[in-house]
């Protein structure tokens, strides 16, 4: 029987991950050697990580043995195939003989076959207490667990100082990539520390889980810095000391490898290995199409500072003339563009300032056409707007509306919960008016509490009707300010060009009389031009 647990889960995810990475790793398989030893180590690991999370799960001791029993298989497999991988790796391949691997594999297989006869011995394991959680069992170890820990300790440390050695190379594609390897076996060599040196909980063995962060470095390898897919080419072409950068690329047109000084021209930096030529300088793209024969070049850097550089291809072939890679050679000759430089540079920023001087002007402008405190046009706006958009409707002949509105008893509602809360409403007011317009009208805020709206092509009838509709909607906004609530109402006066006035100044004359006629019927009404009082 099986109980679902967090360390269960956590392994199975790592089983996931083992897999996921061994088919990427199979996916991206080239000639190198150290692949198949890799894609091995990884399904090993998703072995031992499925066999500890079946142990994590399972109820009864005599299954949790069981499955503790098959641990041993996968975490000897685990380190025999990374010593082998890391030999592979590096390069140090000369005593992996038939014979030198069938010793390797000698004593992982010794020591499962002392696992598997630990009831007759107990060296491995002498007791099985109970531990902190229903589902966790303490294994106390004998010498023979030592024993093992040993094996693990040098197979483990062996391949990691090949890693080590690899790591120091001049090259950054194997700095890089021996740098992750190295970092993926010493996680679980510091989680099988701390469970042999019981800084873990009791019961708890993390080695297996550390496996997932192993499982994370080397997807990062596989995908960020393509491992076995990339084969450094003419490292001794790559002079470090040179004054010239120079660039390393494989036959598909990807940075395998840079000097200093190309560093220092191109502001590059090691995460640009393995990226192709004209993903990293876009500059390049058309440049890069025709890297097919040796060619020179001048060639800008969009770097900081910019630079100018001449650029030489030169094509790069094995002994039996096959294409292996291409070298690219940097010289700096931004001094005699240098006064071109800086003249594009000036031209920049005056553009810039331009752009600048437009973006306040019509900034500007905004501020000068419209209210402050409600966002809507200001009196100045209307008093130009309104004669051009009569001569417009006398020429093509239709009516223009005009409501004239005022908040009714403003002055008593500033004194009696200040002019905070008159500001409120005024703004309640202008929200409210701004929402019954239509894109051709034109609301303004003409000055205090009154507003203005035109109405272009409206009767006046529907302009009577548009300004009941906003005084009766009005009538309704209950303003809040704090704890207090506000009522409030409108007056208002309409009237329509040409019928109340052939200028502006004759028609708003005429409105502005209608308003105060609303205003002498007891407010909160509205009148239209004409009316008699």
């Amino acid at each position: 029987m099986f109980q679902l647990t967090l360390q269960a889960a956590v392994l199975g995810l790592t089983t996931i991950l083992s897999v996921t990475v061994a088919v990427a790793a199979w996916q991206r398989r080239s000639n190198s050697p150290a692949s198949t030893p890799f894609i091995q180590m990884m399904l090993a690991i998703a072995g031992y990580s499925l066999a500890a999370a079946l142990e994590a799960s399972a109820i009864e001791l005599s299954d949790k043995i069981i499955w503790s029993k098959l641990e041993y298989v996968g975490s000897g497999s685990v380190i025999t195939l990374f010593l082998v991988f890391a030999a592979q790796f590096t390069h140090s391949k000369r005593w992996l003989t038939p014979r030198t691997i069938a010793l390797l594999w000698l004593l992982p297989l010794g020591n499962v076959g002392l696992v598997a006869t630990n009831e007759r011995h107990q060296l491995i394991w002498s007791d099985f207490l109970p531990g902190p959680s229903s589902n966790l069992v303490i294994y106390q170890h004998g010498p023979g667990f030592f024993w093992v820990m040993v094996c693990t300790y040098t197979y483990t440390l062996a391949g990691s100082l090949l890693l080590v050695k690899a790591a120091l190379r001049s090259s950054i594609l194997y700095r890089q990539q021996s740098k992750l390897a190295l970092a993926g076996a010493l996680v679980p060599l510091l989680g099988g520390s701390a469970y042999v040196l019981k800084l873990s909980p009791p019961g708890l063995n993390i080695t297996p889980m550390s496996f997932l962060l192993t499982g994370l470095i080397f997807f990062a390898s596989l995908f960020r810095f393509r491992l076995f897919d990339l084969v450094p080419v003419a490292r001794d072409s790559l002079i470090e000391r040179m004054s010239d950068g120079v660039l390393v690329l494989d036959v598909r047109n990807r940075i395998i490898d840079l000097n200093p000084a190309a560093h220092r021209l191109i502001g590059a930096s090691a995460s640009c290995i393995g990226r192709s030529i004209d993903q990293v300088f876009t500059q390049w793209h058309d440049f890069a199409k025709s890297l097919q024969e040796d060619v020179e070049a001048e060639i800008w850097l969009d770097s900081m500072p910019p630079l100018f550089v001449e650029l030489r291809m030169t094509t790069l072939h094995d002994r039996r003339r096959r294409l292996t890679g291409r070298l690219l050679i940097l010289r700096d000759i931004t001094q005699r563009h240098q006064a071109e430089t800086a003249l594009r540079q000036a031209n920049e920023h005056l553009q810039s300032q331009l752009l600048e001087i437009e973006a306040l002007q019509s900034q500007l402008q905004e501020q000068a056409i419209r209210d402050g405190l409600t966002n809507l046009f200001n009196r100045r706006y209307f008093e130009e707007t309104l004669p051009r958009e009569l001569a417009r409707a006398a020429r093509e002949g239709y009516s223009v509306a005009v409501i004239f509105m005022d908040i009714d008893y403003f002055k008593r509602i500033n004194d009696t919960f200040g002019h905070q809360a008159g500001d409120r409403v005024l703004q309640a007011f202008a929200a409210l008016l701004r929402s019954q317009c239509r894109s051709s009208d034109i609301p303004c805020r003409y000055g205090g509490e009154e507003f203005v709206l035109a109405l272009p092509d409206v009767t006046l009838k529907c302009a009577h009707d548009r300004a009941e509709q906003i005084r009766l909607a009005f009538q309704a906004v209950q303003v809040r300010f704090g704890e207090t609530q506000i009522d409030a109402t409108v007056s208002g006066g309409v009237g329509i060009f040409p019928d109340h006035g052939e200028t502006s100044s004759d028609l708003l004359r005429a409105i502005d009389r209608a308003l105060y006629a609303a205003k002498a019927d007891g407010r909160n009404c509205v009148k239209q031009a004409g009316q008699p009082l």
